[in-house]
């Protein structure tokens, strides 16, 4: 069959085809053994400051908290997060300018808390957000407003209740939001054909800044779960707070016909780490600020220099690290780290005999052979081109070969060595005993 033939035969088929169904949209309806629809048990739902919120996409519940503007959160008073505002400071926690975009005619932007309770961690088409919780300070205090998805069907009017709350003008701040609270929000969004404005907002991640600032060396990543810095930064304890393990439980107990009343330690559980996030961020900014004045002492300092390095503020990251490097009462892996960060800053400004003492301090304190073989070659350049002293230079060499963990080391040392052994020897020759 000629090919015209085979694409006549194929419009004719289209045009005899029946038309396609219109598509249905994605919705949930649970039902109870009855067969009848779940949302029908709403109006009984009993917690401590909730309201049904209706509108053409369905039924959210939301639930509404103060904490009072004279409350004490540890060492941070409630009041204190009126103070937290948008400028250099901030953007240097969050590391790229959260106001840019906005000309000096726009009203100053909302610092919003956001903060996701889930049905799974490992993310996914699968995870499902069941509470958003959003903290704000207001004039009478810290405020949040959780919205709860009483039941799958009504996460589509959750999520568009979720997104007229934020509007356009406001900075997002969560912490370890960026991998895991706005990705899950995008994914529920695109569900149900709702883009999530919590996705586009201008983001600070406070979980970033927390590990250049409070990340400890013998716990790693333990140290800065935002519950541990409530202990160890803020001075906060909870008592008889749910563990994250059982909340999933608790909602799929709830969402099966259970009682609302399981779901309250879980709402405390969120609004804490509201109101904890924006302690920290409190605490981080004030950091900061005094930091570029008077640093502060051991590892704070150390993480700081390197916030104040990341922005380009070279004086303040100088003073930083050498406040780290030298107190005597911090943890050796500290004054290290400080004393290495502090000899690469200056051997970027060309202060060549203070990276070279700083140097010196990195071999003193000791550490891993790769790092001691960063400091004998960066000593051993030092006194061989800079300060004349091919004598020390050559003595450094001698350790870099000595210390070296690997053939590659050992030949850079090695050629680094002979080299001096010539300028050495044509040093010591003395002057000709005739001139051409």
């Amino acid at each position: 069959m000629a090919l015209s033939q085979l694409s006549r035969l194929r419009e004719i088929a289209r045009a005899n085809a029946p038309a396609a169904p219109p598509r249905r949209e994605l919705t949930y309806e649970p039902v109870d053994a009855n067969g009848l629809p779940f949302d029908a048990r709403l109006p009984a739902v009993d917690l401590n400051g909730a309201r049904l919120e209706q509108s053409e996409y369905g039924t959210c519940l939301v639930i509404e908290h103060l904490f009072e503007a004279d409350r004490r959160h540890g060492r941070v008073a409630v009041r204190e997060c009126a103070s937290v505002c948008l400028d250099e400071t901030l953007d240097l926690l969050a590391g790229r300018a959260l106001g840019a975009g906005r000309s000096a005619a726009d009203s100053p932007p909302r610092l919003v808390y956001f903060d996701l309770e889930t049905t799974g961690l490992s993310g996914g088409a699968g995870t499902v957000a069941f509470l958003a919780g959003v903290g704000e300070w207001m004039p009478d205090g810290f405020r949040t407003t959780q919205y709860l998805l009483p039941s799958y069907a009504g996460e589509r009017a959750m999520l568009h209740a979720l997104n007229a709350y934020l509007g356009e003008s406001a900075v997002l701040v969560t912490y370890n939001g960026r991998t895991f609270d706005v990705p899950v929000m995008e994914v529920r969004g695109e569900m149900h054909r709702v883009p999530q404005t919590v996705c586009r907002m201008p983001h600070l991640d406070m979980l970033h800044a927390a590990r250049r600032l409070w990340r400890s060396s013998d716990q790693g990543d333990r140290s800065c779960r935002l519950v541990h810095l409530e202990e160890s930064v803020l001075g906060v304890g909870r008592i008889g707070d749910v563990p994250g393990v059982e909340i999933p439980g608790r909602y799929f107990e709830f969402v099966r016909g259970g009682s609302a009343q399981a779901l309250e330690p879980v709402l405390l559980h969120n609004r804490l780490d509201l109101l904890s996030l924006a302690a920290l961020t409190v605490h981080a900014q004030r950091l900061v600020r005094d930091g570029r004045d008077a640093a502060p002492t051991g590892s704070v300092a150390y993480g700081l220099g390197a916030l104040y390095e990341r922005a380009g503020w070279q004086d303040a990251a100088e003073r930083s690290y050498r406040v780290a490097a030298e107190d005597a009462w911090q943890p050796r892996e500290v004054r290290r780290a400080s004393a290495r960060a502090l000899a690469r800053l200056l051997r970027r400004q060309r202060q060549h005999p203070a990276a070279a003492a700083a140097w010196q301090l990195v071999l003193q304190l000791g550490g891993r052979p790769q790092l001691l073989r960063e400091a004998r070659e960066a000593l051993a350049i030092h006194h061989e081109h800079r300060a004349g002293q091919l004598g020390e230079a050559r003595r450094h060499a001698i350790a870099g070969v000595e210390d070296a963990i690997g053939r590659s080391d050992r030949d850079r040392f090695n050629r680094r060595l002979a080299r001096l052994e010539r300028k050495m020897s044509r040093a010591n020759l003395g002057p000709p005993l005739w001139n051409d």
